[in-house]
């Protein structure tokens, strides 16, 4: 009886280790498409190359592995945070998410939000570049 226990034991934790998810990873120069609505896509490359993600933007969607999809908002300060606070800067929020173009799984994926910030977009997408990088390196 034991080893019939032990026997359906075993056979229950190769199933639960095959059944694990398997880790998603970017590798160092996959092809990137970036789809961005209202210009953040210019932020998104432009903060790739500034934090050195080791990735490469292409302009094709057929030609990447990997689309960068993502949206921004940006709002300034009213005219009482001015006013009353001296609030100058904009508040920014975006969100990102990468998908494998070959099996539609999503990758990696992050959301933003910047209060008080000097450069806007360029300081949501940095930030988005910067975790991308960070969980890259962590594969």
């Amino acid at each position: 009886m034991r080893r019939i226990i032990l026997g359906f034991g075993l056979v229950c934790s190769i199933f639960s280790f095959s059944a694990l998810p398997q880790e998603k990873t970017v590798p160092p120069g996959a092809k990137i498409y970036i789809e961005a609505p209202n210009g953040f896509d210019t932020y998104l490359a432009a903060a790739l190359e500034k934090k050195h993600v080791p990735v490469t933007v292409v302009t094709t969607k057929e030609s990447a592995d990997y689309e960068l999809s993502g949206i921004s908002d940006h709002q300034k300060p009213g005219w009482a945070k001015v006013a009353l606070m001296g609030q100058i800067h904009s508040d920014d929020q975006a969100s990102v998410k990468l998908v494998n173009l070959k099996n539609g799984e999503v990758v990696f994926a992050y959301a933003v939000n910047k209060k008080n910030t000097l450069h806007g977009r360029q300081t949501a997408a940095e930030a988005c570049a910067k975790h991308l990088k960070e969980a890259m390196g962590k594969n």
